[in-house]
């Protein structure tokens, strides 16, 4: 297990060789803070095996270039955005540790793995990028969130990943009780298909009351709501007042009874947990990185 006295640079072995990477912690001054990997987009360096090779110390006095990001990966689906740092403290703080957690377009999962962390009953990170994937589930082995290094993808452990494309509508979600989208509306194509996915989570919340037995009021209504999902953008994403539209008008043409309290960005981050939909605004000036 890496603490973050041990949080230096370092050379990863993924699937398609060797990346260059840097664990990245939600805080700084606590040596048991969850964290993830970052790649490094820098020149190749020369560096010492015995101070940066992660994986491998048997020839720590044979220099060894740095690798190169390799070609087709999305370096931004790399990279910890101050909407995941923000996603990560509300998770710690106000998550429950009985709820299955999913996040989509997780990236290198800071939230992921502070749910883990936190203690979450079982946790699902997604993303397109399969590099991310390989970030996230590197972290999750050394911060001994994974038993076994070698299942990629097994429904019986606490930890997963899965991939995952927003914008397609033939990806069927994992079943859990929380979503978490951070960061994600990099196009009016993602900001769809996240629209199309949140409503589809609502439709089952639906289709789980009608199901019930008996008469229920709308307070009873939203507590048998199984399903919460909390996205998180900075103020400055053109595309997530584009979510936000497709959101109001799903919540127009079906219930405008089961309406969240906050059915726009807000800047209280103290989520209820009765509400099935929380938008989180965020100004990134004010996010910390100690």
């Amino acid at each position: 297990m890496i603490l973050n006295t041990d949080l230096k640079p370092r050379i990863l072995r993924i699937s398609g060789g060797e990346i260059n990477v840097t664990p990245i912690p939600l805080r700084r001054d606590d040596d048991l803070s969850p964290w993830c990997y970052t790649a490094n987009l820098t020149p190749p360096i020369v560096v010492d095996n015995d101070d940066f090779n992660d994986d491998d110390d048997s020839n720590p006095s044979i220099p060894t270039p740095t690798p190169l990001l390799q070609p087709g990966t999305n370096f931004l689906a790399t990279q910890v955005w101050p909407s995941s740092r923000i996603a990560s403290k509300v998770i710690e703080q106000h998550m429950d540790p009985s709820w299955t957690i999913c996040e989509l377009g997780c990236g290198p999962g800071l939230p992921s793995l502070t749910a883990a962390r936190s203690g979450a009953s079982r946790v699902i990170a997604t993303d397109v990028d399969p590099i991310a994937l390989e970030l996230v589930r590197a972290a999750a082995i050394k911060q001994g969130m994974i038993e076994s290094g070698n299942i990629v993808n097994d429904a019986t452990e606490r930890f997963s990943t899965r991939i995952f494309d927003l914008t397609s509508k033939d990806n069927l979600l994992p079943e859990a009780d929380l979503y978490i989208l951070s960061d994600v509306f990099e196009s009016s194509a993602v900001a769809e298909g996240a629209a199309w996915h949140v409503q589809t989570v609502l439709s089952k919340n639906r289709s789980q009351i009608n199901n019930a037995q008996g008469d229920l009021t709308p307070l009873e209504e939203k507590e048998q709501s199984t399903s919460r999902v909390w996205v998180f953008a900075q103020s400055d994403r053109a595309q997530r007042d584009f979510f936000l539209r497709q959101m109001k008008e799903w919540y127009k043409n079906n219930d405008n009874y089961m309406l969240p309290r906050h059915l726009d960005w807000t800047m209280d981050h103290v989520p209820d947990h009765n509400n099935e939909l929380w938008l989180f605004d965020l100004d990134e000036t004010t996010v910390e990185y100690n």
